[in-house]
């Protein structure tokens, strides 16, 4: 999906105006099936009117079925607390004109903390759930995702692999807590 988009809006990298195009949410979070695409236009500059002058003609250029939710901001309002998708862009944002994470483009890693506890289960389940977690013969999931462990319950994972993550922990009942962090690279 990300190479129909650079296909479709790849050559407005050279538009002095926009610093990027980042497509976020759903489409981005490995989900399947995504209801809608999520774009968002990072302008350098130009008036309102100009502004969305600019996204009507970008949502010409895109040839797709799917629904497409399209805003846009200037560079400085994208650390505004008060955008309210600014999480989710810092985090998960991919730009749609060099295929890296926003949180790359700012020298970061969006990461998961997943916090869980075993306590309710018995000695053979933990043992079990380790050996999911650290393999037994082979790599085991932490590793197979790229994660690390990082103290008794505590696991962090890239925000690409956090869903799949978070599968297995449902998968083998157990309780946890989750938290979107960045980590600086």
């Amino acid at each position: 999906m990300l190479n129909d988009f650079k296909k479709w809006l790849g050559n407005e990298k050279k538009d002095p105006t926009l610093f990027d195009i980042i497509m976020y949410g759903s489409s981005v979070k490995g989900k399947t099936l995504p209801e809608d695409i999520d774009l968002l236009v990072i302008f350098r500059e130009g008036s309102l009117k100009e502004r969305l002058q600019k996204l009507q003609e970008l949502k010409k250029k895109i040839k797709t079925d799917k629904k497409i939710d399209i805003k846009s901001i200037l560079w400085e309002e994208l650390f505004d607390p008060t955008f309210f998708a600014r999480t989710g862009v810092l985090l998960e944002g991919i730009s749609i004109f060099d295929g890296k994470t926003i949180a790359q483009k700012l020298g970061f890693q969006g990461n998961v903390l997943f916090v869980y506890s075993l306590k309710e289960k018995t000695h053979t389940q933990k043992v079990k759930f380790n050996y999911v977690l650290s393999g037994r013969n082979g790599a085991g999931m932490v590793k197979k995702l790229d994660g690390k462990h990082l103290a008794p319950g505590v696991i962090m994972i890239p925000i690409r692999h956090a869903l799949e993550f978070e599968d297995v922990l449902k998968l083998h009942d157990i309780r946890y807590q989750r938290f979107q962090v960045l980590v600086a690279t």
